[in-house]
């Protein structure tokens, strides 16, 4: 069997050296064996300089950075050797001296063990480094994800070190045998291809991305993608919105917004989520995709993205972070949404537009079959989330729970120009802190009728929020999906395995809601049915009261009625 200590040391040197690291610094020891293997396979086109002691190698790594201006590599075996590397990296850290740092380290299980020659090199130069990872162990047999998140690893390290004029720490844990074995043959090839280009910041006014879209490139099917806090205020909704329609323009690629991503029109596929698994739009033909903001919420996007083999996946960041947990982008690029224009895509002609229309026709068929299900089927929480934004007045601020809520106005609030402005905590996800983060946002919003979509345990979460209703005068109307207690959870796997899963994860509660409205002085409403939903949800909104509006649902019937929905949807693609 290969050792996966070289496949793994050879990925990530062959992804350093692509993505420009050109000048490498060793000192003696072992653990670091297969590192220093995998540099001298590309002593040909990189200078590597071998130095006795660490303290040295590194004040000598500093003097390249410093007298070439371009980053510096430097490695060590395990435990104290790193710490060698201190005085060299303070020094670098204060004059802005780009070094990437690679410690070889024991495995986790050797880690405060009292194990020799083994130190706690987690963060070990403190506030000095601008950027740390502890990298996975070596695996015999890695998902590709998991080798190509270790060559994005790579190239990300380059181009921090270089754009921030940063130093960037590596911990690389190692187990035994270091040397290549009989049967490394096969991965002495180096892999010279770059797994990710950083392109530079473009002037005010251009995104940069018309200098990567080749006519090869446009002539392929793609997609625009706008997830989650792409847009970020008014300000950049108006000069996103013209630029990225005048691109599906010259692209004929569709767009594919997700509702929190703000940029939701009617120029957007807004079920794109029920397209990407029908047979209406064929995703395997999909060659190029452009992203911006979080990565996708669905988790059909997600996979698609993690096994698709793109020519491109150009992602366009704000401020340069990276956001691509399939690890597959081949361009990152920032840029300013708010200063984009549409003159950039002057010298570019429309292109013929047959793949947009797909999606669009398919788009259209699907739209028509949620909104005839939900008119005449049984009601449920995500038909709750597309009256909704049906009702909402323009201008209207949506603050979006996480777990159901958010999934549910992805998929069933559908395209609007109303501009309603739909906000969430996605960062971490958690649904800690949702009602006071609902009410802040009102707050700086105060012009704009507020709604906040929750789930009861989300709720219960952080039910001492709502005080701040009364004690900063700030009217909501909250809409409550109460499916008592964890409804997620029935999609995943888990749901089989009962008693522990209605126990320990379904956690129902039985609390009385109406109690909790009159506690914090807010009016109450059930609404079990679509009529009382939407007469409750109408007069409430701007209406100056605030009102907790509760649905009660069911979990389970509620994911069948989704599900029946979906393939009332497909049955319908595929009929034409």
């Amino acid at each position: 069997m290969p050792n996966p200590n070289t496949l793994f040391a050879n990925s990530f040197i062959d992804a350093l050296v692509a993505a420009g690291l050109r000048r490498v610094c060793i000192a003696p020891g072992s653990r670091h064996t297969s590192l220093a293997l995998a540099l001298a396979r590309h002593r040909e086109s990189i200078e590597i300089y071998s130095l006795l002691d660490e303290r040295s190698a590194a004040f000598f790594a500093l003097g390249l950075a410093l007298g070439s201006a371009e980053p510096a590599g430097l490695v060590c075996t395990s435990g104290s050797a790193a710490a060698n590397f201190f005085p060299a990296i303070v020094e670098a850290q204060q004059s802005r001296l780009p070094l990437i740092v690679l410690s070889a380290d024991r495995p986790h299980e050797r880690r405060y063990s009292g194990a020799n020659q083994t130190i706690d090199q987690i963060k070990l130069f403190g506030d000095y480094v601008d950027y740390f990872v502890d990298a996975p162990l070596p695996e015999a047999n890695p998902p590709a994800l998991a080798r190509r998140n270790l060559q994005t690893l790579a190239a990300r390290a380059v181009n921090i070190a270089e754009r921030r004029r940063a130093v960037v720490h590596i911990n690389l844990p190692f187990r035994k045998p270091f040397e290549p074995g009989a049967d490394d043959a096969g991965w002495h090839e180096i892999d010279r291809s770059a797994p990710t280009q950083f392109l530079r910041r473009p002037p005010p006014g251009a995104s940069g991305l018309a200098d990567v879209l080749s006519a090869e490139l446009r002539a392929r099917p793609g997609l625009i993608y706008f997830g989650h806090g792409a847009c970020r205020s008014e300000a950049e909704r108006a000069a996103l919105g013209p630029w990225a329609r005048r691109l599906s323009a010259i692209t004929g690629y569709p767009i594919l917004a997700e509702f929190s991503s703000n940029m939701r029109s009617r120029d957007a596929i807004a079920t794109y989520e029920c397209l990407i698994e029908s047979e209406a739009v064929d995703m395997s033909e999909v060659e190029v995709v452009i992203r911006f903001g979080a990565p996708p919420l669905p988790s059909n996007m997600s996979e698609f993205l993690a096994r698709a083999r793109l020519r491109a996946h150009i992602f366009c960041s704000r401020d340069g972070a990276w956001a691509d947990d399939s690890h597959s982008v081949s361009h990152h690029l920032t840029m300013d949404p708010q200063t984009v224009s549409t003159a950039e895509w002057g010298a570019f002609e429309p292109a013929p537009g047959d793949w947009s229309r797909q999606w669009s026709r398919a788009a259209g068929v699907a739209g028509a079959v949620i909104a005839e299900e939900i008119g005449t089927g049984a009601y449920f929480d995500g038909a709750a989330l597309y009256d909704l934004v049906d009702l909402l007045p323009a201008g209207s601020t949506l603050f979006a729970g996480n777990s159901l809520p958010i999934r549910h106005l992805d998929q069933f609030g559908l395209s609007t120009d109303k501009a309603i402005w739909a906000l969430a905590n996605r960062g971490a996800s958690g649904i800690d802190g949702n009602v006071s983060s609902a009410l802040g946002a009102g707050a700086a919003r105060r012009r704009s009728p507020l709604v906040a979509v929750l789930g009861d345990i989300t709720l219960y979460h952080d039910m001492n929020g709502l005080l701040a209703i009364r004690r900063c005068d700030i009217p909501l109307t909250l809409v409550l999906l109460n499916n008592n207690g964890g409804g997620i959870f029935h999609r995943l796997p888990v749901r089989g395995f009962e008693p522990h899963f209605s126990d320990y994860f379904l956690t129902p509660h039985g609390l009385d809601f109406a109690l909790v409205a009159e506690l914090y002085g807010l009016d109450y409403v059930r609404a079990d049915d679509r009529a009382a939903f939407r007469r409750a949800l109408s007069r409430s909104v701007g209406g100056g009261a605030s009102t907790l509006i509760e649905v009660r649902t069911d979990a389970v019937a509620d994911l069948k009625r989704r599900r029946d929905i979906m393939t009332s949807v497909y049955d319908r693609l595929r009929k034409g």
